[in-house]
């Protein structure tokens, strides 16, 4: 396997010490342990398809959610400071 090089900056000198800290092998091998475990993650799936997942699985759940009367907000109810700031701009 050939080696190839790259020049790396830091642009950030926290970053550049923590990756002074962490890298007690090398500075090469630890980038590179960090760039294989990156590609050997698997995709991340999308972000909605997530969300998704875990509310259905808290509705499927009736312990799950529980919301009291008194948390919800009244329709058609507002507050003593929306009231005023109507007011204030009509």
């Amino acid at each position: 396997m050939s080696k190839r090089k790259i020049s790396i900056s830091f642009r950030d000198p926290a970053v550049y010490e923590f990756v002074m800290e962490k890298a007690n092998t090398g500075i090469s091998a630890y980038v590179c342990d960090l760039i294989r475990r990156d590609m050997n993650r698997p995709k991340e799936e999308d972000l909605d398809k997530k969300v998704e997942e875990i509310v259905r699985r808290l509705l499927q759940n009736a312990d799950g959610i529980t919301l009291s009367p008194n948390n919800q907000p009244k329709k058609n109810s507002l507050s003593d400071e929306d009231r005023e700031l109507l007011k204030s701009l009509f």
